[in-house]
């Protein structure tokens, strides 16, 4: 494992944050920033991590993860940082499990920046698979799919959606996910609903009725469902755990400002000890959210078996640093953080990352399931198997597709 930043890396890095920088907004906004997302876009941001064969820059995950880190430490934007992670984690999702159809399908679509979405939450059971009420039952040559999804980022305007569903399939039940046209018939959308923070983000909530769903659209065998589906949100979870540890940047920076102008008594507020330590602790949570986050990330694109516990980890520890870092950040601007503005819409922000990508309870559940799941495999050293064993609830190795 190495975070050595190639000198393509760089260049891209710059050439994002040079974008990134020209769309910053100055003031906090409820609308979807898409003056943005179509630059990024049309620079060819989508096309990065995917093969030239099909239609991609061949430039890898970590050529997208420099951009990534640049625009949202550049942006400031929580909203627009997890959309930005949401259609990565589609893309790879397609890549990494869809078929050659459906990549061709849909692939096009998103790397257009047509923007997408992944519907696992429901009401009542959040983002626990296991609990899953949406249904996919076998139809004629097909399925038909019924049920709803609850606070799914871009729904209200995605053009395509990837659904987890409850899939009985030959008289066994199974974890499905089926590839959407939000277009079909029997598919119902709301408008973006009203939250507390992260208002830039369209979110709203997805009802199915009797929706024919192709059997060449479900991405992969319902046998496998819940593996595909795990690998998917893990992927979310350490790009999640990554935007938490950059997005707070700019704000970081500008608390640095305002304590060095700030003078109480002609005393500047960062010759105070308390104020350092604030603004030290921030800069702390930070740097391990941001190692954490890539370290796990790279354990998923290696296959590494500890990868899907560990994405839960970088998230779960980035979203309390956010919290944390959001509050002292609040704390050090005072009544002046407080008005409404740019810092107190990202306090508020901050605060939906505690539950965006699953709560804290359910990331502690999926932790503790992989400590059983690895515990029992052990086995004494004398008779352990050698390195090169696979361990077959583990994810299978990235592969990019010819």
């Amino acid at each position: 494992m190495t975070f050595d930043t190639t000198t393509d890396q760089h260049d891209i890095a710059s050439l994002f944050r040079d974008i990134a920088s020209s769309h910053v907004r100055p003031d906090a906004a409820d609308t979807f920033h898409w003056h943005a997302w179509r630059a990024l876009t049309d620079a060819g941001l989508w096309r990065l991590p995917v093969p030239v064969a099909l239609g991609g820059a061949g430039k890898g995950w970590s050529a997208f993860t420099a951009a990534f880190e640049a625009i949202v430490s550049t942006l400031g934007s929580i909203g627009f940082a997890m959309a930005l992670a949401n259609q990565a984690t589609l893309i790879r999702a397609l890549l990494a499990h869809g078929t050659v159809a459906q990549r061709d399908t849909f692939l096009p679509r998103l790397l257009a920046g047509a923007p997408g979405a992944t519907a696992i939450s429901e009401r009542g059971t959040g983002t626990e698979v296991r609990a899953l009420q949406t249904t996919l039952r076998t139809h004629a040559n097909g399925y038909r799919l019924d049920g709803h999804k609850y606070n799914i980022s871009h729904a209200p305007d995605a053009a395509l959606i990837l659904v987890a569903a409850h899939c009985i399939d030959d008289g066994k039940a199974r974890t499905a996910l089926a590839l959407l046209d939000p277009l079909t018939a029997g598919v119902t959308r709301t408008p973006p609903q009203a939250t507390m923070g992260v208002r830039d983000l369209p979110v709203g909530d997805l009802e199915f009725d009797n929706v024919t769903i192709e059997r060449e659209s479900v991405l992969g065998s319902p046998a496998d469902g819940l593996a595909r589906l795990m690998d998917i949100a893990s992927m979310n979870r350490a790009y999640f755990g990554l935007l938490c540890a950059d997005v707070v940047q700019p704000f970081l920076a500008d608390a640095l400002q305002y304590m060095r102008s700030r003078k109480t008594l002609d005393v500047a507020l960062d010759s105070h000890q308390y104020v350092q330590r604030r603004l030290v602790d921030i800069r702390v949570g930070a740097e391990r959210s941001r190692w954490m986050a890539l370290a796990a990330l790279d354990q998923l694109l290696a296959g590494h078996p500890s990868a899907l516990a560990n994405c839960s980890i970088a998230k779960l520890g980035a979203a309390r640093d956010l919290s944390q870092a959001a509050l002292d950040l609040l704390a050090l601007h005072g009544s002046d953080g407080y008005r409404c503005g740019r810092l107190a819409s990202f306090v508020a922000d901050a605060l939906a990352m505690g539950s965006a990508g699953g709560t804290e309870e359910m990331h502690r559940r999926n932790i503790f399931a992989q400590m059983q799941r690895h515990a029992t495999i052990r086995v004494p050293a004398a008779t352990a198997p050698s390195a090169t064993t696979a361990i077959t609830a583990s994810p299978a190795p990235e592969r990019q597709p010819a």
